[in-house]
């Protein structure tokens, strides 16, 4: 190493030839990046543009054009369905507490006189669970919420009656947010008690403030009546154009859930043969009994099953659709 030291020209050659290799070497790894990154910008860029060009449609300003006036359209349409919805309801009119209490007397007692027109049964004192009203009237807020939920608690029952069913065994309606928090501890009435109502409606569901779209009330109704009946009221609430409802649960129960015994059946087979013979009536053969076939003269058929009626539960939504524009403006300060 010491004709390193000697010659001092060669020794300034090595170092200079070292710190160049270290500077090629250094540019020689930020070209490398360099080229990876536009490599990777570059992979990407055309995987964007393949996806662009084989996209249908295309991404073109006709196209976007398109687009846009598509859009246009289907929020005009769903504002003109919302706007349709909301005539298939129940307007709130302005009444004072003592004008809802007149309203309440007069459906009740129209109630009562069609039920027993028809011979439906239903409840003594029968006030659609607006029972507490009947001796206090309400706060002066609640009046006109209440008062369309009584006009709507009416069709409700009307649809029954209408429909001939046996009997209404009970009715229970939410209680509103407005007389809720005028009455704090105020609870149900007739029919078993009523639904209460919590901070955003019953289960957390209810737009009272109208900051939604829809805003659901749910009442509970339960009777009895036979079969061609009870369909008639499914298909009635349904149809209802004056108050859009949902039917949200369905509880059928028989009301004779036993099936009758053979020894009950051969007993009414027995009593129907010994009835038609002892009348003369022709008859025909079943098994070892004689049952006769109707005539003019009398029917002497007995009739062992197809005689239950259905035990009927239902929880129905009215069903209050806002404008728009209402629920923008309802809306706006949330």
């Amino acid at each position: 190493m010491n004709w390193i030291r000697e010659n001092k020209f060669l020794a300034g050659f090595i170092a200079v030839v070292l710190i160049g290799a270290g500077a090629l070497g250094y540019l020689l790894y930020t070209a490398w990046s360099t080229y990876s990154d536009a490599s990777d910008e570059y992979t990407a860029t055309a995987s964007s543009l393949k996806q662009l060009q084989e996209r249908v449609p295309y991404p073109d300003l006709g196209n976007l054009k398109k687009y846009r006036t598509q859009q246009e359209g289907l929020i005009a349409a769903t504002g003109t369905l919302a706007t349709s919805l909301s005539q298939m309801v129940l307007p709130v009119v302005e009444i004072t507490p003592s004008a809802f209490q007149d309203r309440l007397r007069e459906i009740s007692n129209a109630t009562a006189a069609k039920a027993a027109r028809t011979g439906v049964k239903i409840p003594e004192h029968f006030a659609l669970d607006f029972d507490q009203y009947q001796i206090q009237p309400p706060a002066a807020a609640a009046a006109g919420p209440l008062g369309r939920q009584l006009e709507a608690l009416n069709l409700a029952v009307n649809i029954l009656i209408d429909a001939h069913v046996d009997d209404i065994t009970g009715l229970q309606r939410v209680r509103l947010a407005e007389e809720t928090s005028a009455h704090p501890n105020q609870h149900g009435g007739s029919g078993g008690g009523g639904m209460k109502v919590g901070p955003h409606g019953p289960g957390g569901n209810n737009a009272a403030d109208g900051s939604d779209l829809v805003e659901k009330i749910p009442f509970e109704i339960r009777f009895t009546s036979s079969q061609p009946a009870f369909q008639k009221v499914i298909d009635d609430f349904a149809g209802s154009s004056k108050q859009f409802f949902i039917t949200r649960t369905l509880m059928l129960d028989n009301s004779n859930p036993k099936p009758i015994s053979k020894a009950s059946a051969e007993a009414a087979t027995a009593a129907t043969g010994a009835a038609a013979v002892a009348a003369g009536q022709p008859g025909f053969q079943v098994g070892p009994q004689v049952l006769a076939s109707g005539t003019a003269g009398g029917n002497y058929l007995s009739f062992l099953v197809g005689t239950e009626k259905l035990l009927v539960t239902m929880q129905i939504d009215m069903v209050v659709f806002h404008p728009p524009e209402k629920a923008e403006r309802h809306g706006g300060g949330h």
